[in-house]
């Protein structure tokens, strides 16, 4: 598979100031580059002059690339005749009156609540009420513009936007949730064939830049994909990481009423904006919201069951199917696998290297635990791995036998439960000997089962309980959650199998 380095000019450059002249306009080097970069011609013919309006206004966080990339849409613009830009933070730009000499908007990384004064909730009574009125009337013509047949490009940073206000995610497809790569990375086309990617040539890239991951209402069954994370590099134990299906999209288009949207995450870094294959992406993107470029934009949901990302839905959420446990002993109430006493329940399937995500509550003084790659399921203290779920909250110093802990084993680093009646997140990656929990979205255990030498003593040599050393403990097995006392609850227990570690 041959891989596309982009981005790679940005190790060639000493910093971000080197782009911006002071008072944060772009250099004409830096203009220089990305008209250079830039395609010398539109993928489509427009069909009538087209104007863009490029809106740079902030209200949370500010990224330095926005001049940047307002600069290339211009350019864009000017090189290959498609559309006029024009730049603004003005907010009166979005009245009807004035957005109807706009054919599309492009929010330039634009962050936080546009429509409301900064100084908000300082602002006497009336003022306020003056501010909520315009503010939902800026709203309602924005939603007007694009549900009623015109165009909305998101850049980075627009999916930091309107938290409060729900329409605007379904608009825009989702909501920021969080980066956790700043790093180069490989990228993947879920739509090779798709008019946007045509820059990329039907092959995978590695690119270096900050990475997004969304949230609800993000769905593929709303959206059609065009880019994301290949899954296959990603380290699921990486800090940061929420979402629990590997699904990390990059671009997207959709129809919104008779609208159309293309939102591209790339453009932290300021290089970006001088890659000719992201030029040539966001300029087909651009028109396609101009209605220039005709485009497929329905949805390409993902199946149920199995994913195309390797997931695998171990809890349906309705009964126990695919489970083995006593009757009445565990039950399935309202998409929560609960427990009701009277002994242990286990997948019918077992596992060898995985990356198991789910979440976990319990009720105050509750036992419980995740055990994983157990051979035998009537012993399964001595032939399997148990990571402790208990309630431990509010522990100054945890041990061996508290939650998160491999059980009499290893603590954890830290003390990562939630109170009693709290969900909490857990994600247990095994790799070969490797280990590693996140709880709550923090690493609490990082541990190397070869380290585990002797039989009945840890590394530290502390005592444990186990006649087997657990170096040579069974590299798979059943996965059981136990019944050790009190209420537990689990849902959302998905598993993504890995290919086997030698060793």
């Amino acid at each position: 598979m041959r891989i596309i380095l982009v981005g790679a000019i940005s190790l060639l450059l000493a910093g971000m100031s080197a782009y911006r002249a002071q008072g944060g306009e772009v250099t004409d080097e830096v203009k220089m580059r990305i008209s250079e970069a830039a395609p010398r011609r539109a993928p489509a013919q427009a069909q009538k002059p087209r104007s863009l309006l490029v809106f740079t206004l902030c209200r949370g966080f500010r990224h330095d690339s926005i001049p940047t990339g307002a600069a290339a849409m211009k350019i864009l613009g000017e090189k290959t005749g498609a559309f006029t830009a024009v730049e603004s933070d003005d907010i009166d730009m979005f009245t009807p009156e004035k957005l109807a000499r706009f054919d599309a908007i492009c929010l330039m990384s634009c962050t936080g609540e546009l429509f409301r004064p900064a100084n908000f909730e300082q602002l006497p009574a009336a003022e306020q009420e003056a501010a909520r009125r315009r503010d939902e009337a800026l709203k309602k013509s924005l939603l007007d513009f694009v549900s009623g047949g015109k165009g909305l490009i998101g850049s980075h940073a627009a999916t930091d936007c309107f938290y409060k206000w729900p329409e605007y995610g379904e608009m825009m497809g989702g909501y920021f949730d969080g980066h956790p790569w700043n790093e180069p990375v490989t990228v993947r086309l879920d739509e090779p064939n798709h008019p946007l990617n045509a820059a990329f040539d039907g092959k995978p890239f590695v690119i270096a830049d900050e990475i997004y991951q969304f949230g609800a209402p993000y769905s593929r069954d709303k959206l059609r994909v065009l880019l994301s994370l290949e899954p296959t590099k990603i380290d699921p134990a990486k800090p940061g990481i929420k979402r629990t299906d590997d699904d990390f999209a990059i671009s997207w288009v959709r129809q919104y009423g008779k609208g159309r949207v293309f939102y591209c995450s790339l453009g932290h870094r300021d290089e970006i904006f001088w890659n000719p294959q992201v030029l040539a992406h966001y300029l087909a993107g651009v028109q396609f919201a101009l209605g220039d470029l005709s485009a497929d934009a329905e949805p390409v949901p993902h199946t149920t069951g199995e994913s195309p990302l390797g997931v695998i839905t171990l809890f349906n959420g309705k009964d126990l199917s695919g489970w083995i446990c006593k009757p009445g002993s565990w039950a399935a109430e309202d998409g929560v696998l609960a427990r009701r006493g009277g002994g242990d329940i286990w997948t019918e399937q077992q596992f060898g290297d995985f990356i198991l995500d789910l979440e976990f509550k319990f009720d105050k003084g509750a036992n419980s635990g995740v055990f994983f790659r157990t051979a035998d399921m009537n012993d399964c203290v001595q032939t399997g791995i148990e990571l402790q779920v208990l309630d431990s909250y509010g522990k100054a110093a945890v041990g061996k036998h508290d939650c998160g802990a491999i059980y009499d084993c290893l603590a954890p680093s830290k003390n990562a439960v939630k109170p009693a009646g709290e969900w909490n997140t857990l994600r247990l990656v095994c790799r070969g000997p490797r280990l590693q929990a996140v709880m709550n979205g923090l690493v609490i255990i990082n541990m190397n089962l070869d380290d585990w030498k002797e039989v009945g003593r840890n590394p530290d040599g502390s005592p444990n309980k186990f006649r087997t050393a657990y170096k040579d403990m069974p590299r798979a097995g059943h996965i059981g959650f136990q019944d050790h006392g009190g209420g537990i609850w689990y849902r959302n227990i998905r598993i993504k199998p890995l290919p086997v570690t030698p060793g």
